[in-house]
Order: C-alpha cells, then structure tokens, then sequence
C-alpha cells in the first residue's frame, strides 16, 4: 500500500473536525504536517478527498465514500492492537497441560483453577500422561506444562527444560476405617506383614512400582498377597472395600476419605516429589502468566 495508518487518522480527523487547524490540534501535529499527509494520501488514492474552499473545507463525493472504510480500517487496526495486548499479558492463545494420574497437589490445582477464572480466553487443555515420563511429552510438543509427581528429586540437570519442585509428600497407610491397625497413631511398614497390599500396577510405572517394593523389603514387610490397580482411585476403591491395604501420598486424602483411615508410616525413606516442568526456551505468554501463579515450594 502507498498509504499507511497515520494518514488515514489524519484524513478521519479532518473529515470529522471539517477544520485543518482543529484537526491539526487534536493530533498533535502542525498544521502544514497535516495538510502534507492529506495531501500524500490524496497523491496515493488517485482522487480528491477534500474541497478545499477559502472560508471552509468540506468532503467530496469521493471523502464521503472513503469516509466509511477509513473509519472501518481503523476501528479494525485499534481490535488488533488490542488482541496483541492481551496476547503479550496472556489473555489469549492456549495452554496444554500435562499430569500424572497420582498428582493431586493443591498448590496445582489451585493454580490451574485461578488461571481458568483469570484468563477465561484462553484455551486450556488438560492431558493425562503415563506414570515415570518426564520431559519427552514436552519435547515432542505434546503439552506445554507438564505437573509430575515421582520418587526422590526431579531432575534439574537438562539444558532444554525447567523444573520447579511444589511440594514433597510423605506416604501414609490407608486401610478400611474398621481395620484394627487403623486406630493406630503412627506405624511401621513391618506392621502390614501378613495383610494384602494394593500397590499401582508395574505397567503403570515400573519404576514407581520397584522403589516401592525395595522400599517394603528394607523394611521387613512380608505382605501376605498383592493386588495390582492401574490408578490412586482404584487403590482407594479397592481398601475401602476391605479387599487390602496401600501406601498413598498425603494429598491421596482430598480424594475420598469415607470408610477410609490414613496413617502416617514412621519409616518410609522415599517421599513423593511433586514438580512442574517447562520447555525453557518456550515463548509463550499464556505459559508465563501460568508459572507467575505457582507457588515455591512447601509442604502439603
């Protein structure tokens, strides 16, 4: 185009003040810049947007007419400088989360819920990852956050993604409310020798899986069977209707609580990392305004 947007707000004001010098005035601009833009504009267009009389000014047929897209023009830059702002302050665009089935930090949870209420544009989706994988959904472009929870620490170590840890859980017996260790303040894991244990399937996550049963061997438990569920709700299903007991994070607690007693164990040495990880050199602006809202970390 031969033309760009200041001429046209020129040509608008002065259509509408019909007056160059008041024109002139409310654009901040002298009066001759002013007549030279008209006058550029006039140049570009091939036609005569102006009668230009002694003691007045006044449109012609063909101002009349250009009027119309002039202002339209406008009117649809100013909507596109305004999406581009709130796409720079997050407000629109989308956001693909990611999640283990075990993860049930409040921290997060709260996060993602404030984030919905505050940036109601923006397209959140939530996907539900398998158990022990990490970073390759983010790196294959599968979500653009990813919510894990794992044993021990969550690695920091990798140049191309960002790992921020919310909290650590301690695991908790749960057992059915009248189980006769469910009274109990505190207990060992040797105290489950002799009772069937529901632990998350190996498929699941073989590595969750064997840190727990190496956890249970250097501790003496000798479970009497074991039951195998393929999520935190089944293992909650399954003890509340007396069919075994299982180790859970703390947060398990928010789930389901009826018929249920949880315990704290005296001595399980793995503990729950729940973490947030990010692609690093990601530039998205719905991402940023999500991480703004996650807290450090702390406990459940």
């Amino acid at each position: 185009m031969k033309f760009d947007l200041r001429h046209l707000e020129a040509f608008v004001a002065v259509a509408e003040e019909l007056h160059f010098a008041r024109a002139a005035a409310r654009l901040h601009l002298a009066q001759p810049a002013l007549s030279q833009q008209i006058l550029r504009l006039e140049s570009a267009l091939g036609v005569g947007l102006l009668v230009r009389e002694r003691r007045r000014t006044a449109l012609s047929d063909a101002g009349r007419l250009f009027l119309v897209e002039a202002r339209r023009t406008l009117a649809q830059a100013r909507a596109a400088e305004a999406v581009a702002d709130r796409i720079r302050r997050g407000e629109l665009g989308r956001l693909r989360v990611g999640y283990h089935p075990t993860a049930s930090s409040q921290r997060f949870l709260a996060a993602l819920a404030t984030f919905e209420r505050d940036a109601p544009d923006v397209e959140l989706s939530l996907r539900e990852l398998p158990m022990g994988m990490l970073g390759q959904p983010l790196r294959d472009d599968l979500v653009d956050v990813a919510f894990l929870s794992t044993l021990g620490d969550v690695s920091h170590g990798t140049a191309d993604l960002r790992t921020r840890t919310l909290s650590t859980e301690r695991f908790l017996v749960v057992l059915p409310a009248a189980h006769p260790l469910a009274g109990r303040e505190r207990l060992r894991l040797a105290d489950l020798s002799g009772e069937t244990l529901v632990l998350l399937g190996r498929e699941v996550c073989a590595a969750w899986h064997d840190d727990l049963t190496a956890m249970y061997a250097r501790a003496g438990l000798t479970p009497r069977s074991v039951r195998h569920a393929g999520e935190l709700g089944t293992q909650l299903t399954l003890v509340t209707a007396g069919l075994g007991a299982a180790l859970v994070q703390e947060s398990a607690r928010l789930l389901r609580t009826d018929g249920l007693a949880y315990v704290p164990i005296a001595d399980a040495d793995r503990a729950i990392t729940s973490a947030v990880m990010w692609r690093a050199a990601d530039p998205s602006r719905p991402l940023a305004r999500f991480l703004e809202l996650l807290p450090a970390q702390d406990g459940v």
